[in-house]
């Protein structure tokens, strides 16, 4: 992905009804959802993946003194891989605004290119 497209991947297409179709959704606690969304926001920010360090971790979470008594519960929903912890909802959401941001950026650099 190009640093342009990047640039403007900012923000996250949050769908309400997946949302509260999911486990997430009906299997977490108030305070587990907060720190489980904030690490979506926090890996979209990063590319898709979140480091393992569990330093920014806590402090991505929303609340670095409850991290302890949350991480399991938490990371159980993302799975981890060599580059950090990735969640598989969240990866395909990212590939799909990728590939539209790319396609976006193309059509304006040929509009560009034909004087439009």
């Amino acid at each position: 992905m190009s640093e342009a497209i990047a640039m403007r991947l900012d923000g996250l297409f949050w769908s309400i009804p997946r949302w509260r179709k999911s486990t997430a959704y009906t299997d977490l606690n108030l305070e587990q959802q907060g720190a489980y969304r904030n690490l979506l926001d926090e890996a979209w920010l990063r590319g898709g993946a979140l480091p393992d360090d569990e330093r920014i971790l806590a402090k991505a979470c929303g609340d670095a003194r409850r991290w302890k008594g949350i991480r399991d519960v938490i990371l159980a929903r993302f799975i981890k891989r060599a580059d950090g912890w990735h969640h598989e909802t969240l990866d395909e959401v990212l590939a799909h605004s990728t590939r539209r941001a790319e396609k976006q950026h193309a059509y304006r650099e040929r509009q560009k290119g034909n004087g439009g």
